[in-house]
């Protein structure tokens, strides 16, 4: 098994799970603290827009320092996390403090989605590094693994102790856990950059390596074809999870144990497809692969919109997020495999910014859902992403093509 074979992943993957922990705790009680201040679901949604706007932007800079720092990406990653500490450990003073205001939260989201845009693009480019690209599908799910595993356990742990103890102790959670995150990425060994690459980006400036950057996403087929894919996917389908409360309350008539019980059973449904690809051997038709797993994610979530049945909906949203697993695990290979090295921060940072997208479209989720319902608006995106996948199924099966020019 690639964990136990591997030193420097498995190292990757320790750190990567407690970051996951920290964010999982983090998403969920920000919301919450944010309501807590407010008693507005207007605000709740707004901080998540900051939260979205500030990693669309920022990405290109994480992108540009992974690539500036190739053979220093553990360290970014490590700084990253630190970051994340001190925000999360400066919260959970203020509200210790009965001090915490609206504009410490958002301050924190934005600060927050700065280092995710610095760290993602450094811990996915590394995982290559680490694993080599024939391991890089295998690797990229067992990563999944760990986000899908905290997904399941952390909020009910995080629920237990505010509950029992107040807020400010699940930051003090989160702090713990980017400390024992900090503490594994110091640990890590990366490849050495080849001279070549080195050379090639020392010799350049900060803004021509980000020009660079857009160009090459821009004029390159294949790359321009998984990134524009990413925003829509984020757009309309992973948007879902922002009105997913709504759908929950509104629709299907449960309580927050019932909210709670969608956000678990989707997780195991995830941990389960991700688990199986990352024992599977690596697959040759990717490109055919993507767009099924995609267009089955969005078909479930379709499925999912029109039932008014808890226990089915249960089901769907299993069924949903195992191919929604499966989809990002190709489309975070394939960005890898498509790119020459010293472009592979840079376009990896397109990806974390597309992750943006889907803070940003709560916007107009939310407004579908107050007009007509959370089901119309989760059915509708995921109607987009379908009609999307039929007009460029063929550019996507072109992708293979590219990816073993590459290999």
């Amino acid at each position: 098994m690639l964990l136990l074979e591997n030193v420097g992943f498995r190292r990757l993957w320790i750190s990567s799970f407690f970051s996951d922990i920290m964010i999982v705790v983090y998403v969920m009680s920000s919301g919450l603290l944010v309501l807590e201040i407010t008693d507005s679901a207007f605000w709740v949604g707004a901080v998540f827009g900051f939260n979205g706007a500030a990693l669309t932007i920022c990405s290109s800079i994480g992108g540009l320092l992974a690539d500036r720092f190739y053979g220093r990406r553990h360290t970014l990653v490590a700084v990253a996390i630190l970051i994340d500490m001190a925000v999360v450990l400066f919260i959970a003073i203020l509200i210790a403090a009965n001090n915490i205001l609206l504009w410490h939260v958002i301050i924190g989201a934005v600060i927050s989605a700065i280092a995710l845009a610095i760290r993602i693009p450094a811990r996915n480019a590394l995982t290559l590094d680490l694993v080599g690209k024939k391991r890089l599908i295998n690797a990229t799910a067992i990563n999944l693994v760990s986000w899908q595993i905290t997904a399941i356990g952390a909020p009910l742990i995080a629920g237990s102790i505010i509950v029992k103890y107040g807020m400010s102790w699940a930051y003090f959670l989160m702090t713990i856990a980017a400390g024992l995150a900090f503490l594994s990425a110091l640990t890590l060994n990366t490849s050495h950059i080849p001279d070549s690459v080195s050379d090639k980006l020392e010799n350049k400036g900060s803004f021509r390596i980000i020009v660079d950057g857009f160009k090459y996403v821009f004029t390159a087929p294949a790359v321009r074809s998984l990134i524009l894919l990413a925003i829509v996917a984020e757009s309309f389908v992973w948007s879902h999870e922002s009105i997913l409360a709504v759908m929950a309350t509104k629709v299907l008539n449960v309580d927050a144990f019932g909210y709670a019980s969608l956000l678990s059973v989707g997780a195991v449904g995830a941990v389960s497809s991700s688990i199986f690809i990352s024992l599977s051997k690596q697959a040759t038709a990717r490109g055919l692969f993507l767009a099924l797993t995609l267009g089955l994610f969005a078909i479930s979530l379709l499925l999912f919109s029109f039932s008014p049945w808890f226990p089915v909906s249960l089901i769907l949203i299993a069924i949903a997020y195992a191919f929604a697993m499966g989809y990002e695990t190709i489309i975070s290979a394939l960005l890898q495999l498509v790119v020459p090295d010293e472009m592979r921060g840079r376009v990896l940072s397109f990806q974390t910014s597309s992750w943006g997208f889907t803070g940003l479209a709560g916007l107009f989720m939310g407004a579908i859902a107050g007009v007509f319902s959370a089901a119309i608006a989760i059915g509708a995106g995921a109607i987009v992403v379908l009609v999307y996948l039929v007009i460029n199924f063929r550019q996507l099966l072109k992708l293979d093509v590219f990816a073993e020019e590459r290999e």
